[in-house]
């Protein structure tokens, strides 16, 4: 059974958005410069910008401000039981996906922390949206890692192993809200991807790009597309 477009509210007039807001976007503003100048370089960075170098203020600051646009996002358009599994897409998927971007790194130290903040996220999550919401969360995550498992070895290293670890988080986070949200995510994430590779390859860079911005906006612009759907 699909999960309502809304449930009530936490906190009475909003504050309950608010307040998600917050706790996606403070750690992000005073978190990211801490995490990054202590994440340790891979063995073979092959000319990849360094970690340490990545947070300028003009990166917290476009990290902050995405963190707060999904937050809001998620808070107007999905039910209050899947919002702690969707913080994390908004605030530590967020700034992962984001060094991914600089860098066509995805951390595993970091990806494994993210891993840890989703199973954490499920416990809250069940109590506010019960047992069956934990069971598709799960069911969403297998599906997703096995679905990036199997493009990962058609595409011959077209894709990288990094995005198969991020999938089972887009998954649980999105198969949360609904089957049809998973699916739409998933879609609309490899729609993304398809569109930056036509750009890219129209300006003459073809080849590999980093992919993981795709995977996570497509969650996001499932959203939109649940709330338009009504």
């Amino acid at each position: 059974m699909p999960l309502p477009s809304s449930s009530p509210g936490l906190l009475p007039g909003g504050w309950d958005v608010v307040l998600l807001v917050l706790v996606a976007a403070v750690p992000v503003l005073l978190g990211t410069r801490a995490v990054l100048v202590r994440l340790p370089e891979p063995a073979e960075p092959e000319g990849k910008t360094p970690y340490r170098a990545l947070p300028t203020r003009g990166f917290v600051t476009a990290c902050t401000a995405l963190a707060v646009g999904t937050a809001g996002l998620v808070g107007l358009t999905l039910p209050t039981g899947t919002w702690p599994l969707w913080w994390v897409l908004c605030g530590p998927a967020l700034v992962l996906v984001a060094i991914d971007a600089r860098t066509t790194w995805l951390p595993l130290g970091l990806t494994r922390a993210v891993w840890v903040l989703t199973a954490g996220a499920a416990v809250p999550a069940t109590f506010l949206g019960g047992v069956p919401l934990l069971v598709r969360s799960a069911a969403g995550a297998g599906a997703a890692a096995l679905l990036y498992l199997l493009l990962w070895r058609l595409s011959r290293g077209g894709l990288g192993f990094g995005d198969v670890r991020l999938a089972p988080v887009l998954g649980a986070a999105t198969a949360a809200a609904g089957w049809s949200t998973l699916v739409a995510a998933l879609l609309l994430g490899s729609l993304v991807g398809a569109a930056v590779g036509v750009v890219l390859a129209l300006r003459g860079r073809p080849g590999a790009f980093p992919y993981a911005p795709s995977m996570l906006a497509g969650a996001f612009l499932a959203c939109g597309v649940r709330a338009l759907s009504g």
